[in-house]
């Protein structure tokens, strides 16, 4: 997976050897000021068959993840507002990083901080999302171990 290029951001800037990116990941230098975050799903895909309650539960899971892997815990928002807003969106979608339609780009993230937009998440509504359990079970991850986006 590793291999695969990234999303929104290209893995090759340039066609210099000096500006080949070398690592898959990128260092903001912001935190988040909090150790226990909340989150919710403010929009959900529309052409999919993914119930609302099944995005919740991956999205639980997933998050689960990156709680067993940091000092980060992770709660849904009962009421409007959270620390983590996650939506599927389309084309221009007022963050000046609008998507490209099916393929590509399937989803991006904010750093932490204390802009309003930040640590919000944003997946590409034009993709085909599913859920496949037997994707977990064969190593092939996607967003909740099984949540997959792609044409």
């Amino acid at each position: 997976m590793m291999d695969q290029p990234r999303c929104s951001l290209p893995d090759i800037i340039g066609t210099s050897e000096l500006m080949r990116r070398r690592k898959r990941y990128a260092h903001s230098g912001s935190v988040w000021p909090v150790k226990e975050l909340t989150w919710k799903v403010r929009s959900y895909p529309q052409a999919s068959s993914l119930s609302p309650d099944l995005v919740r539960t991956l999205l639980f899971y997933a998050l689960q993840a990156w709680g067993n892997a940091s000092a980060l815990t992770f709660r849904e928002a009962p009421g409007a507002g959270a620390d983590i807003l996650v939506d599927f969106s389309r084309s221009f979608h007022e963050d000046g990083y609008p998507f490209d339609g099916p393929g590509s780009t399937l989803a991006h993230a904010f750093f932490p901080g204390e802009h309003p937009i930040s640590g919000d998440t944003h997946f590409d509504d034009e993709e085909t999302w599913i859920y496949d359990p037997q994707a977990k079970q064969q190593g092939q991850q996607g967003v909740g171990g099984g949540l997959a986006g792609g044409t």
